[in-house]
């Protein structure tokens, strides 16, 4: 797989609860299997071989990978079926983004175009969004006769019970109802549903968030794979599909849901040229290569900056702190801080995110590179 992501699947957060109360139509966090995302995800695994050690090499990238060895083994036989060879080229163009490609489809074996695909994506795969259309239907074609031919339909019926366990563990570990409306007041904005699609077969601790625009709506959708070590039985039983942790659920669940109010933001043109201009700012974070250039890093400051606000705003100065020493390599996250705490005091003024980040923007000025 790309290690690295294109620009426009940066994940972007900023989320904090605020002292009043928030008024909003009580939506729930939608937990659900994917059929297209899991047959994505069978083709890149066979393109990810560099995830699956072994367990004298790295004993805890083992642990973790437990259900996407056994999903890679299965598949071997069609390693170098022509989805898997267009899976790479894919993912040479938007990385992980070919996961996405799958919410705007209708399901295999005969999938069809449901919603238009957005135009970000495409001109990541071709500049010409006719060009890229059609290699995205070529793909489709190619990943159909894959799940004819490797028989996924019959495996992924023999999952079901894997699918059914992992939804569970992540429903007893959603926050709490307050949560979606907390987040619609705080960002000043709404959307029509949100989605967490459990994707267990792939290798824990991986996230990725996307919103779907269709017909005047707005849907959300979190995929997530497992959040840590996954408990295999006798006979490769699935004990525990490593989504049992509230802690973890919740922060995924901040951290991605959150993204969706902030990277249609940063993404807007002007937006992205005012913090472009401050690009002579960036500089590479330890071990977090696939950050790779000053917009990405602006977002994942503002994502890590929320993290710590949520915690503290719900009283969990544990979490906060942990989040800090978590996230001391980020150079700029005091400053971030700051400007969100000002945010919070300012909300008259400033009613929506959207209308404050200008001011955040140029508050970049007051910096140095680091």
């Amino acid at each position: 797989m790309n290690a690295s992501l294109p620009r426009f699947l940066c994940l972007a957060l900023v989320l904090l609860l605020f002292g009043f109360q928030a008024i909003a139509q009580r939506k729930e966090i939608l937990v659900e299997v994917n059929r297209n995302i899991e047959l994505l995800s069978t083709l890149n695994n066979q393109i990810s071989t560099a995830f699956l050690k072994d367990s004298a090499e790295d004993p805890y990238l083992y642990r973790t990978t437990r259900l996407m060895r056994l999903n890679y083994e299965h598949f071997k036989p069609y390693k170098d079926h022509p989805a898997v060879v267009a899976t790479q080229r894919m993912s040479d163009k938007i990385g992980t983004g070919v996961y996405l490609l799958g919410l705007f489809y209708t399901d295999f074996p005969k999938p069809a175009l449901k919603h238009p695909i957005s135009e970000v994506i495409l001109r990541e795969i071709h500049p010409n969004l006719d060009s890229a259309n059609l290699l995205v239907q070529e793909y489709f074609r190619l990943a159909s006769r894959f799940y004819q031919e490797a028989s996924f339909e019959k495996y992924f019926a023999q999952n079901q019970l894997l699918y059914k366990l992992a939804k569970e563990e992540v429903q007893r570990n959603l926050p709490g109802a307050n949560f979606i409306p907390a987040l619609e007041a705080y960002y000043g904005a709404k959307k029509d549903s949100y989605h967490l699609v459990v994707m267990p077969s792939f290798k824990s601790g991986w996230g990725l968030s996307w919103q779907i625009q269709h017909n005047g709506q707005v849907h959300i959708y979190n995929i997530a794979a497992p959040l840590q070590e996954q408990r295999l039985g006798a006979g490769a039983k699935v004990l525990e599909a490593g989504y049992d942790n509230p802690a973890e659920i919740r922060n995924l669940s901040v951290h991605e849901f959150g993204h969706s109010f902030v990277n249609p933001l940063t993404s807007q043109p002007r937006l992205a040229e005012q913090i472009n201009r401050y690009q002579h700012l960036f500089k590479p974070i330890p071990n977090q290569g696939q950050y790779s250039d000053w917009l990405t890093s602006f977002n994942e400051h503002l994502v890590r900056a929320g993290e710590i606000r949520i915690a503290q705003q719900m009283g969990n100065q544990q979490e906060s702190q942990n989040l800090q020493r978590a996230y001391q390599d980020w150079m700029y996250l005091p400053h971030f801080l700051q400007q969100l705490q000002h945010y919070e005091q300012n909300r008259k003024q400033y009613p929506r995110l959207e209308d404050y980040l200008p001011v955040l923007i140029a508050s970049l000025g007051a910096l140095q590179a680091k």
